[in-house]
C-alpha cells in the first residue's frame, strides 16, 4: 500500500509540474529565501525555472522507474541519463534558446521540440520503455 501511495504522489508532482509550467519558481525562491541568492535577471529566472521543472519531473520520473522496476541497475542508467540532461543538454539548450530567442515562453518548432524532451518527462519515459523492451527481450533469451 505504501508503495502505491509513493507512486500516486509522484504521478501527482508530474501533474503539478506541469499545471503550473507557467509560474515562477523563481518567484517563490525569492520569497523563502533572498536572504541566501535572489534571482532577479529575466534569464536567471528562465534557467532556474527550467532547471527545477526537470529537477523535479525526473526525480518523479525516477520514483515510477523503481515502483515497475525494482532493480537498481534501472535505477543507475536512470540516474546517469538525468546527469547527462542536467549537466550537458540543459546548457546546450539554454546556449541556444537565449542566444537566438532570448527568455520568452514561446519557441520556434525546433527549440520546442527540444524543450519538450529536456524540460518534460519525456526523455524518462522513453527510457522506461527501453526499460520494458529489454526486460522482455531478457526474457526471450
Amino acid at each position: 500500500m505504501k508503495r502505491y501511495f509513493i507512486l500516486g504522489l509522484a504521478l501527482l508532482l508530474i501533474l503539478l509540474v506541469y499545471l503550473f509550467q507557467r509560474g515562477s519558481y523563481a518567484n517563490l525562491w525569492n520569497m523563502i529565501a533572498s536572504d541566501l541568492v535572489s534571482i532577479k535577471s529575466p534569464n536567471g529566472i528562465f534557467i532556474f525555472n527550467r532547471c527545477v521543472r526537470l529537477i523535479l519531473n525526473d526525480l518523479a520520473c525516477m520514483v515510477i522507474i523503481w515502483f515497475f522496476f525494482r532493480e537498481p541497475k534501472y535505477l543507475k542508467a536512470a540516474f546517469m541519463v538525468f546527469l547527462l540532461e542536467l549537466f550537458v543538454v540543459l546548457p546546450l539548450y539554454f546556449i541556444i534558446k537565449l542566444s537566438l530567442e532570448g527568455d520568452s515562453e514561446l519557441s520556434s518548432p525546433w527549440l520546442s521540440q527540444i524543450h519538450r524532451i529536456i524540460v518534460n518527462p519525456l526523455l524518462m519515459f522513453l527510457l522506461m520503455i527501453g526499460f520494458v523492451y529489454q526486460r522482455l527481450q531478457s526474457e526471450k533469451s
